[in-house]
């Protein structure tokens, strides 16, 4: 599935989710039914969306990178910068100025590989947070995951089940001991993550199991962005409406 389809399967679990957990827990005020029900279905579009992280060109990643062509621009500035700076130092001009222009050349490779920068980084502060100041252990798996995430190929490791088993289960746990809008944020991101999975099924790259490799789910049902997908999203989004109008109609009539 492409992001439209993703995006619209993940509403559609979050709406469920939402009808589901407020069934369980009435809220006192509508203010407070729409307020849960918000960050659910909020979240678990960020879940529907957040396993392709792993693919450089989704959704997902494009918020955390430039543009295709002003990466290209950033490494050839890249290149420039740093040739500059070296050849200025070696003719044995001033290295003050060398410095620069080799720092120049750094920052625009930095910008040119932003997204890789900012997974790693977030990793990183994930990780010194759980062995530093004793995060949840589910702090310590993001931080991993979020880690080797620009180095893994795209639907192995993070699309796998088993990967989404233990993050749900983290995610849980860590939910159940923050009541209320942390474990409603929690619900809806799990939601999102399996609706993600769930969708990929139905394509011909399909979802794999991490341990057993050979063990592959892909119903070949579309092919992504096309009318069939278009119609699902569609779907998808009217039944999720439904659920919510069926809802409000058993709760305040």
């Amino acid at each position: 599935m492409n992001r439209q389809g993703h995006t619209a399967l993940a509403l559609l679990a979050g709406s469920a989710t939402s009808v589901a957990a407020l069934s369980a827990s009435p809220m006192s005020t509508t203010l407070e039914v729409i307020g849960f029900g918000g960050v659910i279905c909020a979240a678990s579009i960020m879940g529907g969306l957040a396993p392709d992280l792993d693919h450089k060109t989704s959704t997902a990643s494009q918020k955390l990178q430039l543009s295709s062509g002003k990466r290209k621009l950033m490494r050839a500035l890249s290149g420039i910068f740093l040739f500059i700076g070296c050849v200025w130092i070696l003719l044995g001009y001033s290295i003050q100025v060398g410095a620069i222009w080799i720092g120049a050349g750094i920052m625009a490779g930095s910008l040119a590989r932003l997204r890789t920068i900012i997974l790693i980084a977030s990793g990183a502060l994930m990780l010194i947070g759980y062995a530093m100041y004793d995060w949840h252990w589910i702090a310590l798996f993001t931080g991993i995951a979020l880690f080797i995430m620009p180095f893994v190929k795209h639907r192995w490791i993070i699309h796998s089940p088993e990967f989404a088993i233990v993050l749900s289960l983290g995610l849980f746990v860590f939910g159940s001991q923050h009541p209320g809008l942390v474990m409603a944020s929690c619900l809806g991101f799990i939601a999102g993550w399996w609706s993600h999975l769930f969708g990929d099924i139905f394509g011909s790259d399909g979802i794999r199991s991490l341990f057993v490799p050979k063990f592959k789910i892909a119903l070949r049902l579309f092919n992504n962005g096309g009318a069939a997908e278009r119609m699902i999203s569609k779907l998808c989004q009217l039944v999720a409406i439904a659920i919510w109008i069926f809802y409000g109609a058993v709760l305040y009539f």
